[in-house]
């Protein structure tokens, strides 16, 4: 007997968002090596799916109590606390109820395609989004734990909505609003990881503006961390103006780029 569908047909069917589980049933009954093949990698595409979809709702954890009760509840996070050269930047995101964010991880743990990817998918998605730029100055003035911290707030502050509640990574906000404060938050709340996403990109983007104006330093791959590059082109060229000066070996560089 004729098979009633083609192995390119099937390969179709099966990539549509919902597929018919009577078709399922059908094509489990057919012997034909390719389609069992396509039937396999479906079956193992759904199942990671699931598991994504099933971590997503883990990390909502924190937030739904929140949501439950109408709550607006923003996620705080910061990039370039250990860098010599740069910003630290922090962002504040706030998420609905209904969001699919269902990849969002701690930044760190992406490749620099699915970060620009999800980075895209928060924008689109988020009630609000609030950026915090720390400088330099700021860093060597009050130390890099403080300026976090008043960086953080300058996210809060940015925001056009007030949270009800502040989930931070690490840290505490010096805001008068409710927060709780988590170790590794950004790989244990949504929100959290939303805004490392957030932070690291638009960090990432000041970094690469850097490296066209200071060349030799290889800003656009280091981030402005203590590199070979980066510390050879130090001792050749000297320091720049985003250079922390507090932070060896910077302090002990007296030649001006």
């Amino acid at each position: 007997m004729k098979n009633k569908y083609t192995i390119k047909d099937v390969k179709e069917l099966l990539s549509e968002a919902e597929v018919d589980q009577t078709l399922l049933t059908e094509l489990s009954q057919d012997d034909r090596s390719g389609i069992k093949k396509l039937l396999e990698q479906y079956y193992k595409k759904q199942t990671k799916r699931q598991e994504l979809i099933e971590r997503f709702h883990h990390k909502e954890f924190l937030e739904k109590p929140f949501w439950d009760n109408g709550a607006d509840v923003a996620g705080v996070d910061e990039v370039g606390r250990g860098p010599l050269a740069g910003p630290v930047v922090t962002a504040a995101v706030i998420l609905p109820p209904d969001n699919t964010l269902y990849e969002v991880d701690d930044s760190k743990k992406l490749s620099i395609a699915k970060r620009d990817e999800l980075y895209k998918q928060i924008c689109d998605q988020a009630v609000d989004i609030s950026v915090g730029v720390g400088s330099p100055a700021l860093i060597d003035s009050q130390n890099i734990y403080h300026a976090t911290e008043l960086t953080m707030r300058d996210a809060i502050n940015g925001l056009y909505l007030r949270p009800d509640h502040i989930l931070v990574d690490a840290m505490t906000i010096p805001v008068d609003i409710s927060q709780t404060k988590l170790i590794k938050g950004d790989a244990k709340s949504l929100s959290i990881g939303a805004a490392s996403i957030v932070a690291k990109v638009a960090r990432d983007r000041l970094m690469t503006m850097y490296s066209h104006i200071y060349p030799e330093f290889g800003f656009e791959k280091n981030d402005g961390y203590g590199t070979k590059q980066h510390l050879e082109a130090l001792e050749k060229v000297g320091r720049t103006k985003i250079h922390r000066l507090s932070f060896a070996p910077v302090k002990k560089i007296h030649k001006l780029y």
